[in-house]
């Protein structure tokens, strides 16, 4: 009986080689990965299969023009015609060399150009697999199964969080450039440094409450329960009792009458002037008699062919006269897809700005960076939950990658703390039904002036 060791990256490949070499009749005695220390060995990230077979008869091409042919048949490996010895991976590595040795042959034969061929494409597999570990950061790939690393887990993360791999490598591969493995441990590092990186490639606003000359007209519009009227409250709750600076609030969703109530009543918690209207020409004209208003907000009702077409009118209408941009309230628990059909629904309006609302009920943090890398639209706040002024604080890098990296919400670090005086205020502002007698509220109804 005739026995030979046979190595292949495929058990179809081996089951080829041993018909050709032994014959149809020879049989399986066993197969096994190849080892070494302990761990699979591996040819381009393909696991080595070890696989005996014997045949009654000997074979009737001889030993040397055989080596030729299974080379020929796609480059599968082989030792030589004897019994497996206890160590397979040197005689799976003479046979690698002894597959791709130069040719002693004076002339070019059939067998000789097929090495050669062979030959080639060795080489170009492994210049393929070498550019492709460039590509990526070696902390992502699992190379003979070694433990993941911090890097790696935080990159598979991201992936976790809905970011594109492909936004995910690159941040890896930067992190892994300017932390190295010891810097990976620092958690305030790792911080800093992503937020470093994100901010190269997303855009932010800024608060508007920092801009002191003008007027400001901010328009808040989103889809039916992104949290337009939540942030229109904060806003306008911030303007006035953190930077003491006159605001007025307008709704132009007089339709549902829910969110009407619920601003009328933090208005009048405020001392705002309040109005609402119902169209662009009502609007424009309530704005006039609010001159003297640093920032007005203007709740608009969605996302509708007829809503954006409003807002752009605004634009066109105010644009002269005040500083008018467009916040777009985006819910972060909602889907990739959702978010940016929301946005090419309003690509048609100028100075787009997002908002990324209901932080606390999502981990798609990935998926809010691709959304801002990708549209190129500046972030401008981040909001959460009900509290007044609390829950809103402006957009930045640094907090996006602290979600990243906690891959939760995190709570915000400096929160609005109004003095005792300013207590009170607040207090109603958080009570449902609460209602404050200010001398400087006013409260309008544009509705039937034209």
């Amino acid at each position: 009986m005739k026995v030979k060791t046979f190595h292949a990256l495929s058990m179809q490949d081996a089951l080829r080689a041993i018909k050709e070499e032994l014959g149809p009749d020879a049989i399986i005695l066993s197969s096994k990965e190849v080892r070494e220390n302990d761990r699979p060995l591996r040819v381009f990230d393909r696991p080595v299969l070890e696989v005996m077979a014997a045949c009654e008869e000997p074979a009737p091409a001889t030993a040397s023009g055989r080596r030729d042919d299974d080379s020929a048949a796609g480059g599968r490996s082989m030792s030589a015609a004897e019994p497996p010895s206890s160590s397979a991976v040197p005689g799976f590595r003479a046979t690698l060399e002894s597959l791709l040795e130069p040719s002693g042959s004076p002339t070019q034969s059939p067998r000789a150009e097929r090495r050669a061929r062979l030959r080639r494409l060795h080489d170009e597999l492994c210049e393929l697999s070498r550019r492709l570990g460039e590509s990526l950061p070696p902390e992502t790939q699992s190379v003979k199964e070694e433990p993941p690393t911090v890097l790696g887990g935080l990159c598979r993360s991201f992936v976790r969080q809905g970011m594109h791999p492909a936004s995910a490598e690159t941040l890896g591969n930067d992190l892994r450039r300017r932390l190295g493995r010891a810097g990976a441990g620092d958690e305030e590092l790792m911080i800093q440094v992503l937020g470093q990186e994100i901010g190269r490639r997303i855009v932010v606003g800024g608060d508007l409450l920092d801009q002191t000359s003008g007027r400001v007209v901010r328009l808040i519009l989103g889809p039916s329960g992104a949290g337009k009227t939540s942030i229109v409250t904060k806003l306008a709750a911030r303007c006035r009792l953190e930077r003491r600076r006159s605001v007025a609030v307008v709704t132009f969703d007089a339709y549902r009458e829910v969110s009407v109530e619920q601003l009328r009543r933090y208005a009048r918690a405020l001392g705002v002037p309040f109005a609402s209207a119902r169209s662009p020409r009502q609007l424009r004209d309530g704005l006039r008699r609010h001159a003297r208003a640093d920032l007005v907000l203007v709740d608009m009702p969605g996302v509708r062919p007829d809503d954006v077409s409003s807002a752009l009118e605004l634009h066109r209408m105010l644009g002269e006269d005040a500083d008018v941009a467009t916040h777009v309230t985006l819910p972060a628990c909602a889907r990739a897809g959702e978010l940016r059909g929301i946005i090419d629904r309003v690509g048609v309006l100028p100075s787009l700005h997002l908002v990324f609302t209901k932080l606390d009920e999502t981990a798609s943090f990935g998926t809010v960076y691709d959304v801002a890398q990708q549209t190129g639209l500046p972030l401008s706040y981040w909001g959460v939950g009900q509290r007044v002024p609390e829950d809103i604080e402006p957009a930045s890098p640094e907090r996006l990658a602290e979600f990243l990296i906690a891959q939760r919400y995190v709570a915000f670090r400096n929160p609005v703390r109004p003095t005792l005086s300013e207590a009170r205020a607040t207090h109603q502002l958080t009570s449902a039904g609460s209602v404050s007698h200010s001398n400087t509220w006013q409260e309008e109804s544009l509705c039937g002036r034209t």
